[in-house]
């Protein structure tokens, strides 16, 4: 009954969070509605001069609801929305840049910075993460990107020496499985974006703690020493008072490698809201994800959610030269394991390790 209470309250703040930016949605909908009912009374009644008689009625009344709320900083739709750097991780969920982005240039470079501890209270890993994207534009339709991933893992004593001799810490960096990422841009006004990435096994998985030793645990590596596949399908819908950005995934996470290590497929679906505030977007999303499975390390299932429930809230700032997003996840899990390994009861609900980023966007040449 407790983990039940827990597990409601805890839904319960994840879904007032999400519906916050719904409520200014309304708000502003509102205002817009009474600003675009003056602008149609002022037509009808000609209570205007000649000259902006003309103007108004040349011009659709939401398109000047549009311009006076966005105006002078409004986005592209080839520019709205998008994967962002985190792209590459294969979940195509998460922490996502919402907001406006940079144009003009040859190129789209976005730059990810994230930091997550993971491990034991007692044990833990720490582990830095820069992702850099960059993508050009094959047309209005289709457009091409490369994820090249740098990795630094800091383990805190993982062989569990101390206290019976002193703690050895280790670290693990480099490079991690760089991806290739195709999108196709569907609809009219490209609402509807269909993006297929492929990741490459550039990333070292059997670092291990002495030459020829046991691997070290696979969430400590750099790569998985497996190709990975993920297709991900996210439409954007553009509102006066900003945008709200739905879709999914699918991911295959490589099976299982040379170790007996296994990830499970998985599937998500999400929904971001972004308000804009000028050239400042706050934007808060709900994330559910799905897992075909637990995951093995080296023959040894891991505790790892069947199901987990994220929110994701950012901050952006930009202009047409550069863009700067922070922003952060914080994941509830269940993961259906009720024992521990010596066989004590334990709860299956909790929560997962948080993230930070640090996000950079730039379009140059």
């Amino acid at each position: 009954m407790q983990h039940s209470r827990m597990t409601l309250l805890v839904a319960s703040a994840l879904l007032a969070g999400a519906a916050s930016p719904m409520l200014l949605a309304r708000r502003e909908a509102a205002r817009a509605s009474a600003f675009l009912d003056r602008i149609t009374a002022a037509r009808d009644r000609a209570e205007v001069d000649d000259s902006a008689g003309e103007v108004a009625a040349a011009l659709d009344p939401a398109s000047l609801v549009r311009v006076r709320e966005l105006e002078p900083l409004l986005a592209s739709w080839q520019t709205v929305g998008g994967c962002g750097a985190g792209a590459g991780s294969g979940t195509g969920a998460g922490i996502k840049w919402i907001g406006r982005n940079v144009t003009g240039g040859l190129f789209n470079v976005q730059e990810q910075f994230s930091y997550t501890k993971i491990g034991t209270v007692d044990y833990p890993e720490r582990d830095y993460v820069s992702n850099t994207l960059i993508s050009t534009d094959l047309g209005e339709k289709w457009s091409v990107g490369v994820n090249i991933p740098l990795l630094y893992k800091y383990l805190t004593d993982p062989q569990h020496l101390a206290p019976a001799v002193p703690a050895v810490d280790y670290s693990n960096g480099g490079l991690g499985d760089v991806s290739l990422q195709l999108t196709r841009k569907l609809g009219s006004i490209n609402a509807t974006s269909l993006t297929a990435l492929v990741g490459f096994p550039t990333g070292k998985h059997d670092a291990s703690f002495t030459s020829g030793g046991v691997p070290i645990n696979q969430t400590a590596q750099l790569g998985f020493g497996k190709y990975t596949g993920s297709l991900i399908v996210d439409h954007t819908m553009d509102q006066v008072w900003g945008l709200v950005v739905v879709g999914g995934a699918a991911s295959w996470r490589g099976g299982k490698n040379e170790f007996d290590s296994y990830r499970a497929p998985t599937a998500s679906a999400y929904s971001y809201v972004g308000y804009f505030m000028g050239p400042v977007v706050p934007a808060v999303g709900l994330t559910l994800s799905g897992f075909k499975g637990h995951d093995v390390d080296q023959r040894s299932q891991q505790p790892t959610p069947l199901v987990a429930l994220s929110a994701n809230l950012s901050l952006e700032w930009s202009n047409p030269w550069f863009a700067v997003l922070l922003a952060g996840s914080i994941p509830y899990k269940w993961d259906g394991v009720d024992k521990d390994e010596s066989g004590n009861p334990r709860t299956p609900w909790g929560f997962l390790p948080w993230t930070l980023a640090l996000g950079l966007s730039t379009s140059p040449f």
